[in-house]
C-alpha cells in the first residue's frame, strides 16, 4: 500500500502568505491598528510602507521608540538635566519663557497634525546652505541695519539695550531648552596693532535655531525645485526661530536623525538614539515638540516613518490626563 504524502506544498506557502499580507494591509489601511495602537501607546502606523525599514531607520530593530516619557512642568522646582545638572522647569524670572517658545499649535492640535504628517525619505543630498538660503535679511520689523537675528534676540530676551540703527547689544535670555538664565553681549571688535580683534563680548552666548534645522527642511520638502521660493522665506521666519543657549543649539544641530546608522560624530547621534532630539529641560518639550509640528505643517514638509512614530507617540504621552 503506497504511503500517502503529506506537506506543504510551495503553492500553498505562496497562497497563505498572500492571504496574511492582505489582512494586514486592510487592517493597516482601515485605521483599526491605528486605533488600537494609541490605546495601547503603541507606534501609531497608518500606511504600510512604515512597517518596512526605510533609509531612515534600516539599521534600527523593532520598533520600539527610545524617546524618554514626557515629565510635567513642577512649578518652583528644578529637575535632573540628564547630565548629572539640573534645569529648571522653564519658567523664567518673569515667569515665563521667551516669546518664541510658545508653539501656534497646542498638543491636543499638533497630535491630530502629527498623525496625518505625510511620510518620506529624507533626502539628505545637495545641501548648500549658504547657497540655498542665504544669510539674515534686514528685518522690516526694525530700523537700518536690524536683521532677523536682531529682531528674534529683542523679542526672546528681557533688558534689552540696542544702539542707533535697532542691533541688538545685550539682553538677558530665560533659555528654553536648558532652563538656564544666559546674558548676552555682542561681540566688539577694534584695531590692535592694525588687526581688527576682539575686545569684548560673547554673540555666541545666544544663538538663534531654527526649531526645524534648515537641513532638515530641506530634506523634507524644501529640496524640491517647485520650493526654491520658500527657501530664504523659511529661513527668516519668525515662528520658525527660536533664541536659545549657543551650547544647546550646537548639541541639537539639525534637531532630527536624517541618517539610519547615526549622524556624524560631532552631531552626537548614534543608532540607537531616537530620531528626534529633544531639549535637556524636560517641562518644554511636549510644546517643543507641538512646534516642530506645527513649522512642518505650515510649510507642508513631510516626516520620516521613525520621526513621524516618536513625534505622535510622545505627543499621545503629553496629551494623556
Amino acid at each position: 500500500m503506497a504511503r500517502r504524502k503529506t506537506g506543504m506544498t510551495v503553492a500553498g506557502v505562496l497562497s497563505g502568505t498572500a492571504m496574511i499580507v492582505a489582512v494586514v494591509v486592510g487592517v493597516v489601511n482601515s485605521g483599526v491598528y491605528a486605533t488600537f495602537a494609541e490605546g495601547m501607546h503603541l507606534p501609531v502606523i497608518t500606511n504600510v510602507s512604515q512597517l518596512f525599514p526605510g533609509a531612515d531607520s534600516q539599521h534600527k530593530n523593532g520598533l520600539g521608540l527610545n524617546l524618554p516619557k514626557p515629565t510635567a512642568p513642577d512649578k518652583g522646582s528644578s529637575q535632573s538635566d540628564g547630565n548629572g545638572g539640573s534645569a529648571s522647569d522653564g519658567v523664567s524670572a518673569e515667569g515665563k519663557l521667551p516669546a518664541g517658545a510658545s508653539s501656534p499649535m497646542s498638543v491636543g492640535e499638533a497630535l491630530p497634525a502629527a498623525k496625518a504628517m505625510p511620510t518620506d525619505t529624507p533626502h539628505v543630498k545637495g545641501y548648500d546652505r549658504a547657497g540655498e538660503f542665504g544669510g539674515w535679511a534686514n528685518s522690516d520689523r526694525l530700523c537700518g541695519s536690524g536683521s532677523t537675528r536682531d529682531m528674534i534676540l529683542k523679542r526672546d530676551m528681557t533688558g534689552v539695550d540696542m544702539d542707533s540703527q535697532c542691533r541688538v547689544l545685550s539682553g538677558t535670555l530665560n533659555d528654553p531648552y536648558t532652563g538656564k538664565s544666559i546674558e548676552f553681549r555682542r561681540d566688539v571688535y577694534q584695531k590692535v596693532s592694525g588687526k581688527t580683534r576682539k575686545v569684548s563680548g560673547d554673540s555666541t552666548a545666544v544663538q538663534i535655531d531654527h526649531v526645524v534645522a534648515l537641513n532638515d527642511a530641506w530634506a523634507s520638502g524644501l529640496w524640491k525645485e517647485s520650493r526654491k521660493a520658500d527657501r530664504v522665506t523659511y529661513a527668516n521666519d519668525p515662528e520658525v526661530l527660536l533664541a536659545s543657549q549657543g551650547a544647546a543649539n550646537n548639541t541639537k544641530s539639525m534637531g532630527v536623525n536624517l541618517y539610519g546608522k547615526g549622524a556624524p560624530k560631532q552631531l552626537h547621534w548614534s543608532a540607537g538614539t531616537p530620531s528626534v532630539w529633544l531639549p535637556d529641560n524636560r517641562s518644554y518639550r511636549c510644546e517643543y515638540m507641538a512646534k516642530r509640528v506645527y513649522i512642518k505643517h505650515k510649510y507642508g514638509l513631510s516626516m520620516s516613518s521613525w520621526e513621524k512614530s516618536e513625534t505622535v507617540s510622545y505627543l499621545s504621552q503629553c496629551a494623556a490626563p
